[in-house]
Parts: structure tokens; C-alpha cells; sequence
């Protein structure tokens, strides 16, 4: 079913609202489920709705407080609220002081998933800052090598201005990722072969067998030791779990950088500009019409949708109207 990004946004926000979440709360994190609907990023969207209403009905939580400040940088306790409103506000304080110390560190721990990466370091972005965003979440991804789950799928998301198209890479560290087992569980996929092990450590294409056991790093050892990075810079690093039990204590590193501490804003967008362009004058390979920059896609898609409204599954949607 199509519907206009106000109808989706409304629908979003009425559902969190009905589980008791403030509607100031709702709205942040409507927001940024919608913008992974409009950037074609189902597996972060709305699919993440029933999830984030279980879980914010379980456990006891606080205010988002900063436990800790020195200078430009900051660690910040989650209060156990939902991570995308958490790691909203902590890339909110996090531009704040990039702004006025030219570059700024913020830890985040207790919290929980923060589902699209990408989002909160384009916040810095559309500043005119360099976001950095590092997040780690449950066990899902094996060591190189092995079968069982022991790191999280960890997403990193980089954010860089320019007057160009938007430079946004944000990506999983698994080769599948949590959301793409949802997407495939609802629709009754299969997942492609060699990605999955099911509890026992036997390879699956069972998106539900696998979402129980474990999936592969992206990338061999370096996918692997990539997660593993990403695993201390936003466990060890900021107070959270190193191995954090599904929904407990997630963490968050980011780092915001004002390009101007090094070199004049124009000089710097203007030098992205450049390379942008002749990354994407570079000769393609056959079959291939086009070089895309990490961001663009997803602008494209983003325009597009707007436009056009979203198509979200029927199912999906009354479960939405009907849990309320």
C-alpha cells in the first residue's frame, strides 16, 4: 500500500504514542524510521515499528543524563531509553560542541539499537561537519572462521559535506544484516547461500534459522576484524557491554569534525567536489552505467519517494492500526 510521507509519519507516530512513548519522542523517532523507508532502507524502517514498541514496555528507564565532561568531550548514559532517540540527542550535543570546540567526542552507553546509522551522522553533515558514528549491538556476527554469534553487527556511518552529492557511507559489518532476516522472514525469503549458520553452526538459507544462530562478517578477516574495532570503540571504550545481551546496554561513539580546524570550509568541500567527480568520470566496467558515491543512491531514492509517497507492506500496516 502507497502511502504520502505525511500519512506514514502519522502513522508512525501514533503507534509509538499508543504505547505510552512522548510524543516529542515519537516524533524523533518516526522521523528517522521514515527517512530509512524514503532512502530504501526497509530493513531499518518501519519493519523496526513492533520491535521498538516491545521493547521501550519493558524495563525501567531514565533521563538521558551526561554522566561526564571534559571539554569537547562527553559520555553520555542512555537511561535504558530507545537508542534512536538517544543517539539523536547525543549527535545533537555532539554538533553543538563540534561547532564551538572544532571537533568534539561523545560516548553514549545503556541504551538500545538506533536502527540507521546513516541518519546520525548526516545530521553532522548538513552542518557542514564530518559525522562519525560507531555502534555496536547484540551478538549476531561469528569470528572469522568460526559459527558462533559473538560480535554484533556493528555499523559504522561517515558524513561529509560538499556542494556536490551527499557523501554518506553507512554500512553493517555483517553480510547480512538483522533487518534483512526481518524483511525475509515477513516476506517468506530465502537468504542467499554461505552467509548463515543456524545454532548448531550448519550453513542455512533459513532467514529464521539464521536470526537464532549467526551470520559471517562482511568481508572475510577483514569484515571480522573491522566489527571487532567497531565492537571495543563503542563497548569497551564507552562504558557499554563488550558482548552486550540482546537489547542491553548498547553503545555509541561518535566523533564531529569542523573541517575549517584544518583547512578553510570552501577549500575542503570544494576538494571533495573534485574528487567526487573524478571518481565518478573513471571508466566503467562492462555492464555497469554509472559510478555511484556512497549517499547518492539513497538521495536519488529519497527524491524519488517523496515525491511518490512510500509502499509499505499491507500486513505490516495493519498490524500497525491494529496494535494501537
Amino acid at each position: 500500500m502507497w502511502l504520502s510521507t505525511d500519512e506514514a509519519r502519522r502513522l508512525a507516530e501514533s503507534y509509538l504514542t499508543s504505547a505510552g512513548m512522548p510524543h516529542a519522542d515519537a516524533e524523533i523517532i518516526a522521523d528517522i524510521l521514515l527517512e530509512a523507508e524514503l532512502r530504501g532502507r526497509k530493513t531499518h524502517g518501519f519493519i523496526r515499528l513492533p520491535g521498538i514498541k516491545n521493547r521501550y514496555a519493558q524495563g525501567e528507564r531514565n533521563d538521558i543524563r551526561l554522566e561526564r565532561e571534559e571539554g569537547n568531550h562527553l559520555l553520555i548514559d542512555g537511561g535504558n531509553q530507545p537508542g534512536y532517540l538517544v543517539a539523536y540527542r547525543a549527535m545533537e550535543i555532539a554538533v553543538e560542541r563540534a561547532k564551538t570546540h572544532g571537533s568534539s567526542i561523545v560516548g553514549v552507553y545503556n541504551t538500545s539499537h538506533c536502527g540507521m546509522a546513516g541518519y546520525y551522522a548526516d545530521m553532522a553533515r548538513k552542518e557542514d561537519l564530518i559525522g562519525i558514528l560507531f555502534a555496536d549491538c547484540l551478538p549476531r556476527i561469528t569470528a572469522f572462521g568460526g559459527t558462533e554469534s559473538i560480535l554484533g553487527t556493528n555499523p559504522l556511518a561517515v558524513g561529509i559535506p560538499s556542494n556536490s552529492v551527499p557523501v554518506l557511507l553507512d554500512m553493517s559489518t555483517a553480510s547480512i544484516t538483522n533487518g534483512d532476516l526481518l524483511v525475509a522472514k515477513r516476506e517468506g525469503q530465502r537468504i542467499p547461500e554461505g552467509l548463515a549458520f543456524d545454532p548448531k553452526g550448519n550453513p542455512t538459507t533459513d532467514p529464521d534459522q539464521a536470526s537464532k544462530g549467526s551470520v559471517r562478517p562482511f568481508g572475510g578477516y577483514k569484515g571480522f576484524g573491522l566489527a571487532l574495532i567497531t565492537q571495543i570503540l563503542s563497548g569497551a571504550l564507552v562504558n557499554a557491554a563488550t558482548i552486550p545481551p540482546p537489547g542491553t546496554n548498547y553503545g555509541l561513539l561518535m566523533l564531529v569534525i569542523d573541517p575549517s580546524i584544518f583547512v578553510p570550509l570552501d577549500q575542503f568541500k570544494r576538494e571533495v567536489d573534485t574528487l567526487v567527480a573524478r571518481v565518478k568520470s573513471t571508466q566503467c566496467e562492462t555492464g555497469v552505467e554509472e559510478i555511484l558515491i556512497p549517499g547518492e543512491r539513497a538521495y536519488r531514492e529519497r527524491k524519488r519517494n517523496l515525491k511518490n509517497g512510500i509502499d509499505l507492506d499491507d500486513e505490516l500496516i495493519n498490524q500497525l492500526k491494529t496494535e494501537q
